[in-house]
């Protein structure tokens, strides 16, 4: 239900950024610039009235503030969450153990002798030595 939560406010956020970016342009520093200029002239002066300015201002410092007030709501969220995540993790991670080996039986450098028993050395997995290959011997030509 948190993750949930935390995207659906990421979406909140995603679309406050674009009324904000709607609204900063639809303000005019000047009497020719502007997204309303651009538009036709005066498209906010036509939804909002004689006062668009004011009502523009307004609304971008509201939702300027709602902005500040989502992101850092969704830091905390999103750290909070990797900290629960990292938490289960870390006792895991921490517990060592020994590293496996495993007993690798000598093998007779003479074909057909037999190996003592009691000569088999302890040697960790990652480091085991290969067994020696036979000689090849090219066969009699006939």
């Amino acid at each position: 239900m948190k993750d949930f939560l935390l995207y659906a406010s990421v979406v909140v956020l995603f679309l406050v950024c674009l009324l904000v970016v709607l609204i900063i342009l639809m303000q005019r520093p000047s009497a020719n610039a502007g997204m309303g200029s651009a538009l036709g002239g005066g498209a906010a002066e036509s939804v909002f009235g004689g006062e668009s300015a004011n009502v523009l201002s307004k609304m971008t410092t509201t939702l300027t503030v709602i902005l500040f007030i989502l992101s850092f709501g969704l830091y905390l969220g999103f750290v909070a969450r990797e900290k629960k995540t990292a938490s289960a993790i870390a006792p895991a991670a921490a517990t060592t153990t020994k590293p496996a080996t495993q007993e690798v039986p000598v093998v007779p450098a003479v074909p057909g002798a037999t190996a003592p028993a009691a000569t088999t050395p302890a040697v960790p997995a990652a480091k085991a030595p290969e067994a020696p290959k036979a000689p090849v011997v090219p066969a009699p030509a006939k």
